[in-house]
């Protein structure tokens, strides 16, 4: 019960570290994709304009979540800096918080914090990919959740942003897994795989519109680099074939899609593997972590100097 409430405590500190630091860079950045959010909240609730078409209009995106909450935000009538800044630290809580869960070695536990929250894709999540770190924490939620109602959280995940979609394999063999009666596991398979389709033939126009708007010539090389490195890694700490099968969509996907996205999923694909099989921090992971916290800093100058963190 000390544990619990400890991890609580720390998590809750960490949160309060990233909501006053977020209160400094959230109102800077307001170029690069941040124009379109602030343009969205701030233009799109009149009365006279379709809300919905607005946003598919302006952000190029029709998954629901994001939308909903932000109507509800500009309804109730809180701006949008306070909105962002209260959703990084809801975001660092739910992180420290599985980590709390999940990784049992307590005299290292408080450095991968420090050095997860300074890292350059999680710096990029609380300041630049809106959608994304929405998606993200219904992702996080699930994973903390204990009720029968966590397979919700990973519904909203999806539904929040559509690479959480590429984490449904592995969700899925886990949940049917805990199932102790063979048919049930048939009709949960049935109702998923139905429920699945239903959900790709809605966003289908959407899905398709991504894959057109980021393919070009195909991805990145680094961005290829970066996806495999960190699948292969998440394998080699985990030794569980289940996340290298969760990888291999985001793997295929960085060969189409030139979008560094697809590499923040991966990175946290590796740090899920990582933290879940409870494995050491290890001088080479250290390294790995170090490199891209030193890397968020060039990004965190860009966004007080240019008003952006891409330039």
């Amino acid at each position: 019960m000390v544990k619990v409430q400890k991890g609580k405590m720390y998590s809750l500190l960490y949160a309060f570290l990233i909501l006053i630091i977020s209160c400094y860079f959230v109102p800077l950045y307001i170029y690069g994709d941040q124009q379109f959010y602030i343009d969205f909240y701030d233009n799109c609730f009149y009365p006279s304009v379709d809300s919905f078409e607005c946003y598919s209009s302006k952000l190029g995106t029709q998954e629901p979540l994001y939308f909903g909450l932000v109507w509800v935000m500009n309804k109730l009538g809180v701006d949008r800096n306070i909105f962002i800044i209260f959703s990084n630290a809801v975001f660092a809580y739910l992180l420290c918080a599985n980590i709390f869960k999940y990784y049992k070695v307590s005299f290292t536990r408080n450095i991968l914090i420090i050095l997860l929250l300074t890292n350059y894709y999680s710096i990029v999540l609380l300041f630049a990919a809106e959608r994304l770190k929405f998606g993200v924490i219904f992702v996080l939620l699930y994973l903390l959740a204990t009720s029968k109602y966590k397979v919700l959280y990973y519904f909203l995940a999806i539904v929040g942003h559509i690479q959480s979609f590429f984490l449904s394999f592995y969700v899925f063999l886990i949940e049917v897994r805990k199932l102790k009666k063979l048919w049930l596991k048939i009709a949960i398979i049935i109702s998923m795989l139905g429920i699945g389709g239903i959900f790709l033939f809605f966003l289908s126009e959407h899905i398709t519109h991504k894959v057109e708007a980021y393919s070009g010539e195909g991805g990145s090389l680094g961005s290829i680099i970066k996806t495999i490195f960190f699948i292969v890694l998440s394998y080699l700490y985990s030794k569980d074939f289940k996340v290298l099968l969760c990888g291999i969509p985001l793997i295929a996907a960085s060969f189409v899609l030139d979008v560094e996205r697809v590499a923040i999923f991966a990175f946290f694909v590796f740090i899920g593997a990582f933290i879940y099989y409870k494995k050491p921090l290890d001088p080479l992971l250290i390294l790995i972590l170090l490199y891209f916290s030193m890397k968020s800093i060039e990004f965190l100058i860009n966004i007080v100097n240019f008003g952006s963190g891409y330039i």
